[in-house]
């Protein structure tokens, strides 16, 4: 029974060397045996089910991290790649707990302050987000929590620390893929859209995913290069069909070219899975004003909330029932809130013209939806 043992825990600390080398399938065979050969072992549980969870398996990752956890209840990796797979999985509350349970069991754990980081940026808890994930960086995270922290500084218009986090990260892995996509982010909030295509361009080249697939094609349809646009976006598309960024940013594009019905399809997809998406319902409501749907426009851009596009958008679905005085408002909002040029424009329209004017003559403001990439790392026991 000893020589089982010992043989599992060689064939664990095999498979972890076949990880840091990307050897994944050889991984999964090492694990599989030391399993076989030591049922009551929790780290090739718990590095099974990482992987398990790499390859978007989650209940199964989840089943295997819950033996683990049982097995050995002191050991953090369980918890925490438990909670990464929770938190991929969207239950947030299940994932804190996870992640809460690890720090109890290892107090410094960089890894579980990087994904409590990923959580609360999934909650919009963004200052804890920022605590969780430079507790991270000072225990010596890999790069992940710089990724996070980078994401939320973007959000924040913290332009120029974000961008030295992202490098940083780099000089760790010129090759990874989300923080070139996240960098790409950074200067389209700054509009050097030329450095953006090319990060962007990089991510792709380093299997980054749909995010900067998508990310590039907003920027195409920007460009007016809407073939070059829609196909990106329906390369996202296949890569996550139930993204709801892909859906609205595909959606934004045929707005721009006028087909009405293909980007209503998408956006009702779309809101099928984000009801509340800001995005996704101004975007059907310029759809309804164009279809004469007026109530069911105002109602969209109502539930899209305080965006400057929402605003812009529900005062052309006001100047349609004639309610002159209330577009006029509802520009001004959106000139107060982001200095929106189409809002200048149709308040200047109105303001301009004593006589009523076609409504069709007013500039709707289409949004898409460009996606940073938050990061969770899975722990592996050697």
């Amino acid at each position: 029974m000893t020589e089982h043992i010992e043989r599992a825990r060689e064939l664990n600390r095999q498979a972890y060397d076949d990880i840091d080398h990307g050897r994944l399938e050889e991984a999964k065979v090492a694990l599989n045996k030391a399993i076989r050969l030591a049922p009551d072992l929790a780290a090739p549980h718990t590095n099974l089910g990482a992987l398990r969870c790499w390859e978007g398996e989650l209940d199964e990752a989840i089943i295997l991290h819950l033996k683990a956890r049982h097995l050995d209840p002191n050991l953090s990796a369980p918890h925490i790649n438990l909670g990464v797979a929770y938190a991929w999985q969207g239950q947030l509350k299940e994932a804190l707990q996870s992640l809460e349970t690890a720090l109890q069991c290892n107090p410094d754990s960089a890894e579980a302050y990087t994904n409590l980081g990923f959580v609360y940026i999934s909650q919009g808890k963004l200052d804890a987000a920022i605590t969780a994930s430079e507790k991270a960086i000072r225990l010596g995270d890999g790069g992940e929590a710089k990724l996070n922290l980078g994401l939320i500084y973007s959000w924040q218009g913290r332009f120029d620390e974000a961008i030295e986090l992202y490098q940083k990260a780099l000089e760790t892995d010129p090759t990874l893929a989300e923080p070139h996509n996240n960098l790409g982010l950074v200067y389209l909030f700054q509009g050097k859209l030329e450095r953006a295509i090319d990060v962007f361009k990089t991510s792709i080249d380093n299997d980054g995913g749909e995010e900067p697939h998508t990310n590039l094609g907003l920027v195409y349809s920007w460009q007016g290069k809407h073939d070059e646009a829609i196909a990106l976006h329906k390369e996202a598309l296949d890569i996550a069909p139930d993204s709801v960024e892909v859906q609205i940013n595909l959606a934004f594009v045929y707005i721009c070219q006028n087909r009405f019905d293909e980007a209503k399809v998408l956006l009702e997809g779309a809101l099928h899975s984000a009801p509340d998406s800001p995005e996704a319902n101004t975007n059907l409501g310029i759809i309804h004003s164009h279809q004469g749907k007026v109530e069911e426009a105002i109602a969209a851009h109502r539930t899209a909330g305080a965006m400057a596009e929402a605003h812009n958008n529900l005062g052309i679905a006001y100047y349609q029932q004639g309610k002159r005085d209330a577009a006029i408002v509802e520009f001004k909002v959106a000139i107060e809130a982001e200095n929106l040029p189409e809002a200048h424009t149709n308040l200047s329209i109105l303001t301009d013209s004593l006589e009523n004017i076609d409504a069709s003559e007013l500039q709707a403001s289409p949004i898409g939806a460009p996606v940073g990439v938050p990061a969770a790392w899975c722990e592996f026991v050697n």
